[in-house]
């Protein structure tokens, strides 16, 4: 698939042959899949829809929003029956395993130079496996920390003073569950989220050549250990382990949480499920860790290899993160675009009211600092499903900090 510009004289020949003939002219029809974004983007996205077609009259596009939690088994079992969406949103944990099975379009092939120039070099190169880009960037969300600022109160914390590193970010957490008697934090542990707080911490998962897996040293198992101290003092909920990012907004929503790390965006999501919370809402930057980097969770769009729309799936791809419209996007929610021109415009660095508008400011200030972290490996799926295992067995007693994380090396290196 090369993505060339809109087909020009000869095709419109041909529509208007097939027109005086009264013959329909051929139809092409995408499906394209995006993660989360109804009921709150639904006007958008049919926007964009209906803006494409009016710039492509032989093309139809579906659209189908899929739950964060299903996308991936949904898009796996579409591509396995032969029914695959022609254009799929994928963050880059998906897309590296993905690509993996050898099942979407190289994108470093399919889309020309001057296009991928737009682009933030270090986005473009995020959605790599094995030195090939399969994800076009579509938007991403620096993290901030935002907080209920009554619980700081009862806390005796003041709420002009946030905590600015991941210290003083377990310090006031531990203050709010003493004297707030709720929890303060629910640290993104979960899953493989260790792994991004290891690496905002100077810590490394993999060796320089990325071959061997180095994450059970003395500084990694101390860190480890540390966390699991305030598991078992009761500094965090153990649905922290179970349910993560989901457990802990429903929380933060319900005003049974001090401090959320969170994507800006999800602050209108709060807004809309718990205004009471949201009016008590402040917002501070991101608490750094020592390695003064930030795990930014990038969107990017896939194109599946059976998809039998190749060329105008990555057209179509290319025009929803064009500029205009991720700069449109940005304008309604608190996410940043992947495009040089789009992030350069001013609007990022007005001044508004609400939480959202000071999140969206901050936020600029972090971009600096952001990557999207993702341990991208051969086996992904098995690797990290052997680090998930470890992590729990450590929290919930089965194992040593040490002797979770040894096991879990031997495990790695075994299979890179």
């Amino acid at each position: 698939m090369k993505v060339r510009p809109v087909r020009g004289v000869a095709a419109i020949a041909i529509v208007l042959v097939t027109a005086m003939n009264g013959v329909a002219a051929p139809q092409t029809t995408l499906e394209f899949w995006t993660i989360s974004l109804q009921p709150f983007f639904t006007d958008y996205v049919n926007g964009l829809v209906a803006g494409y077609r009016r710039a492509n009259p032989g093309v139809q596009v579906k659209w189908v929003d899929v739950q964060f939690q299903a996308v991936e088994q949904k898009l796996l079992a579409a591509i396995a029956g032969g029914v695959p969406p022609d254009v799929v949103n994928l963050n880059v944990e998906f897309t590296s395993r993905i690509a993996e099975r050898g099942a979407l379009v190289d994108m470093d092939a399919a889309v020309p130079a001057a296009d991928r120039a737009k682009y933030f070099e270090g986005l473009w190169s995020s959605g790599r496996f094995k030195g090939r880009s399969y994800g076009i960037p579509w938007y991403i969300a620096p993290p901030v920390l935002i907080y209920n600022g009554d619980l700081f109160k009862k806390a005796g914390l003041n709420v002009l003073t946030p905590p600015a590193t991941e210290d003083a970010m377990i310090e006031a957490a531990k203050r709010v569950k003493d004297r707030a008697r709720v929890y303060g934090f629910m640290p993104p542990l979960d899953g493989t989220r260790l792994m991004y707080l290891f690496l905002e911490n100077g810590l490394p998962v993999l060796s320089a050549n990325g071959k061997l897996a180095v994450f059970n040293s003395p500084a990694h198992v101390a860190y480890l250990q540390k966390y699991m101290d305030l598991f078992k003092a009761d500094y965090f909920p153990d649905d922290t382990l179970r349910r993560g990012f989901t457990g802990a907004v429903e929380r933060y929503s319900a005003g049974q949480l001090g401090m959320l790390l969170v994507g800006p965006q999800f602050l209108l999501r709060i807004k809309e499920s718990n205004p009471e919370v949201y009016a008590k809402t402040f917002v501070a930057p991101y608490p750094m860790g020592k390695g003064r980097v930030i795990h930014a969770p990038l969107m990017a769009l896939a194109v599946p290899r059976a998809s039998k729309n190749h060329e105008e799936a990555g057209r179509f791809a290319l025009y929803v993160t064009s500029d205009e419209n991720q700069l449109a996007f940005s304008k309604l929610t608190v996410i940043f675009p992947s495009t040089k021109k789009a992030a350069a415009d001013p609007y990022f660095r007005q001044k508004g009211t609400g939480p959202e508008w000071q999140a969206r400011a901050i936020a600029v200030g972090e971009l600096k600092f952001g990557r999207d972290l993702t341990v991208v490996v051969p086996n992904q799926t098995e690797l990290f499903k052997i680090f998930r295992e470890a992590v729990e067995g450590a929290f919930f007693g089965k194992m040593s900090a040490k002797a979770a994380l040894d096991w879990a090396v031997r495990e790695w290196n075994a299979r890179l």
